[in-house]
This record gives C-alpha cells, structure tokens and sequence, in this order.
C-alpha cells in the first residue's frame, strides 16, 4: 500500500488528544458520603474494573477514528503496477481482436462488440490531444499511423470480423516498433482487447520494452464447445481419371460431450459424391475417410462438411486438385534398341498416357519440360548438358526412369546421379540373379500386389549393376535381388523423382519385361508422375501459390484472381520462381473461404481452395487467474480484472492505483459508530 499525501501521515500525532482525555478523565473523581459502605465494597470494586474496561474501548475506538480519517486524507492506494513516472504527452496503442472467437457472446453481448465500446471508453477518457494507434487482425496501413481522438473512433466503428489470426507476440512487437519509431519523449501504453486462446496467446515469445505499459482487457463468452474439421489430405500425391481416391479428413472435438453417428459428406463440382458417419469422444480427435472415383478430366471442386452449431465457420474444408486429362510419355534410346519394343507395347492405344518417342542423336532438349515421365532406355553416355537439362525437368515434377547399358561409360552416369544426390555404380555384377523382394507398402504397388506368397516366382535378370548404399542418401528401394543388391529405387529430386533400375531393358532380360511385375511398375511410375498438387490453402497464412507455365499464360498479358462463390477480383503481384513456375502473389486480399480461379484472359489455368484458419476453433482461453501468472515474469504488463466496469473507473486505478481512502472513511464512521454505541449503552 502507498500514499497519494503521505506528508498527511504527520497528522497521526493527533492520536494524543483522546489518550490525554482518557488520563484526564481517570485523575477526576468525586466525593461521596455514605454512612456505611461496607456492604457496597464488592459493587465498587466490580464496578472499578468495568468501568476501566469500558474507558479502555472508548480509548481504542477513538485512537481508531483518528487514525482512519488521517490515513483516508492520505489518500492510501494499492499499485496496479510500479509505474513512477508519468509524461505529459500520451501515445495510447489499442489492439482490438478481430478474429471469428469475437464473435461469440458474452454476458454483456458480442464480445466484438463489448470491445468495440470498451475503445471507444478509453479514447473518450484520455484527455484531449492524446495520440492513438488502432490495430486488427487485418494488419491494414492505417494501423501504421498515429490518430486524434475522433479519427480512433471512427476507425473503431468500421472494425469487422477477420478471418486472419495474429498471435499475441507478434501484436506487440508490431507495436513496440512502432511506438518507438514514431514517438520517444512520451507515456506509451498498450491495450489488448482480446478473448485471449490459448493458441494465440503466447506471452513467452515477447520481448518486453521498459518504456511501454500494456494492459490486457481480457472478454470471455459464455462456454460453449466445438467440432470442426481439422484438415484433410490424399496419401498419394497426385490424382487419375477414373481411378478410386481415398480422401483422410481429421475431426477435432472440443467440448465435453460425445458424439454417435453424426454425418459426414463429400461434395464434388456441387454434387454429393460421398457419404459417411462418424462417431467422437468429448476432448477427442479421429480421423474419417471418404472414398470416390474422379470420371472426369480438369478442375476438380471438393467440399467436406458436417453439421455443429454455435460456432459453424469451421464445419466446411474446401478442397481443389487437377484431373489431367492425359499423361505424357517420352522415351529416349540411342540406335536399334530391342528395350524401346516393350515400352512401345506398354502404351500402345492408351488413351491416358501418351507416348512420345525420341532418338538421343536428334533429341530436342528444350521439349524435356512437356513431359511428365521421361525414359532413358540404355544410353551409353550422358553428357552434361543433357545432364542439367534432366536435372531441371525432374525438379519441376518430371519423373525420370533410367535403364543403363551393362557397357555405358560408368564415370558420366556417375556424374548423373551425383547430380541427383543419388547412390552411384561402384561395380558390375555378371550373374544371373532372380529378383526377390518388392515394396508392397510403397504408393508404387499399394492396390496392386495385395500380398505375395512365399513361393513366389520371380523372374531371372542377367547381370546387374552395384550401386552404393549410404544411408545419408534418402533412397527407396522397390526391387531388390536375392543378395539384397537393388533393382529398382527411387530419389526424390526438387519436385520430382528419379527412379533407377540397375539393369538395362532389351532382349536379355526379356524375362522381367514379360513377368506380371513389369507392367504395373512401370506403368504405376508413370501414373505417380503426375504433378503433386497442394489441394488447400489457408487465410492469413498461405499469400502465395505457385503455378505452371504454359501457353495460355505467355498468351495473356496479366493474370486474374477471381472468386468462384464471392466478388473478389484482383489482378496479383507476379514472379517467376523458376524455369516452368510462376509465384502467385496473394498479399493477404483472400478474406473469405471457398474457391479462387486464377485466369488468363478467357482461359482458368488454376483453381485453389482457400480455408479459414482452425487455431481459433479450438475453444480455449486464459483464465483471469492465468493471465495473470502468465505476465508475472514481465514488470510492465498487468491484467486488467474487472473490464465490466467503466473505464473511467479503470484508468483512475491505471493512474492512481486501487483507491483505498473510501474505505478507511468508512472505517473512520464504523468506529464512531462504535463509540456511541458503547457510551449509550454500556450502563
């Protein structure tokens, strides 16, 4: 406890007067006389003590009476925090959270709303001249300059909902940098008006600045829980025609009631394609699959919902992938090569996957870059350049199968797959082997070998490559020889894989390119060829996506962003991030779920699925109590308790501390009270 008026505390001195009286008043006495006392000496005595008794309390209540009204005119106060110094000039700083968990209610209505009034309290309570910086979730460039008193409730009155979701932390470094660069001689101070998550709320990354008082306002709705969809996802990177799919949607619930059966529904171009039930324990989490067939080609639009209410931003996950209507095969040989005879028979009248024949002496380089999956089928020497140029259409999402020659020059494949950060030939193995493991798990073979049985034949191949086996190098091995050499393994290059058999194709091996395996794994390779695909993005987090090149795009002198179900429009910031890729600048102008088409002139050249972001679904907050234990370690931030009050009534306390001078007057009258009580009736 500290005093407005200490020096008032000189005034307890006058405690003196009632213990002066009180002594006075013991000296006094008078004279009665009474024939016989004898029988009244036991009445005086007993009388004596009470008396002395009653004198004593007396005493004390008037002691007390004094020492409450000069301790009330010392105007005593319990600190808010330890704030001395106070300048004249005033910067106030108010973060108004913006985000969908304000728009719950409270006991005092909308908690969006109950902020809305609380900062327009504050900016009428500060005295005129005072300087306010407003900020959002929206991060707008008004945000970044200083307002009077009536431009700062202006802007707070235009504050909406906000799908973005800033973090605590990064609120106040923001304004930490900005209350330093724009002010110095100043009293700086910091209000959060927030529901304050616990995903957002994250004390631990601030760094505090000695210079800035902050105050935390914190707004509690009235308790509800929540089921939202979490996130879904495909197991296998890229999506066929007319092959089944297997959507993964995670459920998260976050209320303290369970769930039987509820309903779940996949959505595809606005027809239900599937339809599922899901059961969930309270404070759980599950995960449901959706399984659909794509039988077109194009843009596809997913919707996953289910049904849960207060709180329903978060029932619907919008999802968006291509269905190519074709993929595209290019194998490259070199003179009569008996390999190219399987490859052709492999794809021939394949209405998917198109295939494109080359010689190495009359290849075209610059067409690499069109193709999805490329051959090389027993080349005896790679040269650089045509290294570099492979390397760079592997990276943009070309899957590259090599097949060597037993006779190639050893030293340029070496130098190719270095390139790759792949094994590399250590040696030649000339015996004939039978391969003997394959890798049933791998998204290769899943759904085509189911499982194998143990007297399994497996075909012979004639001589093999040695290849290293560093573990540093993350290779997967699909086929493998009795000895445990590799037959088949594949390297994740850029966006892209390079899959490598250690046996050359042609007539020797006609064993395997006849057995059943030969078929699906190169044809399963050429489907996985396919361009992985992000089939969503979030709000306030993703501003950037990455599109191919092609022609519709060179045609076209700008790209559009146009929304599907809304009226956005804007044209984006453009950049090429590499050879066949364009970044697609967003710069945070998608406010609203649902689905976005990137068009060139007349032509869509992507579709991209935005969603709202889900750190705010889970519907936990900081307790008062917490808040307060989660700012201890910081001298300058304190938790404002009571935000139902006025805040006139807040900021005397913010100023003044906790007056405590009304309650020693009523102290002060209690005592006095108690006085006469005990003269009137104390007989």
């Amino acid at each position: 406890m500290r005093f407005l008026f200490p020096y008032f505390l000189f005034a307890l001195t006058a405690v003196a007067v009632p213990i002066i009286i009180h002594l006075f008043n013991f000296r006094r006495f008078k004279t009665v006389y009474f024939s016989n006392v004898e029988f009244l000496k036991n009445i005086k005595k007993e009388s004596k003590r009470k008396s002395k008794l009653k004198q004593l309390l007396i005493l004390i209540a008037r002691i007390l009476v004094v020492t409450c009204m000069v301790i009330a005119f010392a105007q005593p106060y319990i600190p808010v925090n330890e704030r001395e110094k106070r300048d004249v000039n005033q910067v106030v700083a108010v973060y108004i959270d913006n985000s969908f968990s304000m728009n719950a209610r409270g006991e005092q209505g909308q908690l969006i709303e109950s902020a809305r009034n609380k900062a327009i309290e504050i900016a009428r309570t500060y005295k005129p001249g005072t300087k306010f910086i407003i900020i959002t979730n929206d991060l707008q460039p008004i945000h970044n300059n200083l307002l009077n008193n009536e431009q700062f409730i202006r802007e707070v009155t235009e504050i909406e909902p906000s799908p973005n979701v800033i973090p605590v932390s990064q609120i106040y470094n923001r304004l930490k940098e900005l209350l330093n660069s724009m002010v110095e001689d100043a009293d700086k101070n910091i209000y959060f008006l927030s529901d304050f998550q616990r995903t957002i709320t994250d004390f631990e990354k601030i760094e505090s600045d000695s210079t800035i008082w902050s105050y935390l306002l914190p707004f509690y709705p009235q308790a509800s829980g929540n089921l939202y969809i979490d996130s879904c996802w495909f197991e296998t990177p890229s999506r066929k025609i007319n092959e089944e799919e297997e959507l993964f949607i995670r459920i998260k619930n976050r209320s303290d009631q369970d769930y039987q059966d509820l309903p779940l529904r996949f959505f595809l171009n606005d027809s239900l394609k599937s339809l599922t039930s899901f059961s969930i324990a309270a404070q759980g989490e599950m995960i449901a699959s959706l399984k659909f067939t794509n039988l077109k080609s194009g843009f596809q639009r997913g919707k996953v919902e289910l049904t849960d209410y207060p709180v329903t931003y978060d029932n619907t996950w919008y999802l968006s992938y291509n269905v190519q209507p074709e993929v595209r095969v290019l194998a490259i040989y070199e003179g009569n090569d008996s390999g190219l005879n399987y490859i052709r028979a492999l794809f021939t009248d394949d209405d998917y996957a198109k295939l494109d024949i080359m010689n190495s002496q009359s290849l075209q380089v610059s067409r690499l870059g069109d193709y999805n999956t490329i051959i090389l089928l027993n080349l005896r020497e790679l040269t650089s350049g045509f290294t570099s140029e492979l390397e760079e259409a592997v990276a943009n999402g070309a899957s590259l199968i090599v097949f060597p020659e037993m006779d190639a020059n050893v030293e340029s494949y070496n130098r190719f797959f270095s390139g790759f950060g792949a094994n590399i030939i250590t040696g030649i193995d000339t015996m004939k082997q039978a391969l003997a493991g394959i890798a049933l798990d791998n998204p290769v073979y899943r759904g085509i070998f189911r499982e194998m049985e143990e007297n399994t034949r497996f075909p012979d191949v004639k001589g093999h490559y040695i290849f290293t086996g560093l573990t540093r190098i993350p290779e997967t091995r699909l086929l493998w020889f009795s000895n445990d050499d590799k037959a088949l393994g594949s390297v994740a290059h850029g966006d892209g894989f390079l899959h490598t058999f250690s046996f050359p194709l042609n007539n020797l091996n006609e064993a395997f390119a006849r057995d059943i395996i030969f078929v699906p794994t190169i044809y399963s390779l050429v489907l996985n060829s396919i361009p992985r695909q992000d089939i969503s993005y979030t709000i306030g987090r993703d501003n950037f996506v990455l599109v191919r090149q092609n022609r519709n795009i060179a045609n076209s002198p700008q790209l559009l962003v146009k929304g599907a179900n809304n009226n956005t429009e804007f044209i984006p910031d453009v950049q090429i991030s590499d050879k066949n890729k364009l970044r697609i600048g967003l710069e945070n102008r998608i406010s609203e779920s649902g689905f976005y088409n990137i068009r060139a002139g007349e032509n869509t050249v992507a579709v991209i699925a935005f969603n709202y972001n889900r750190n705010e679904s889970d519907m936990r907050y900081f307790e008062t109590g917490e808040l307060k234990d989660a700012v201890s370690g910081f001298r300058n931030i304190s938790v404002i308790e009571d935000t139902e009050k006025q805040f006139s009534e807040i900021f005397d306390e913010i100023q003044n501390g906790k007056q405590l001078w009304k309650l020693f007057i009523i102290l002060a009258l209690v005592f006095v009270a108690t006085e006469a009580a005990i003269i009137r009736f104390w007989k």
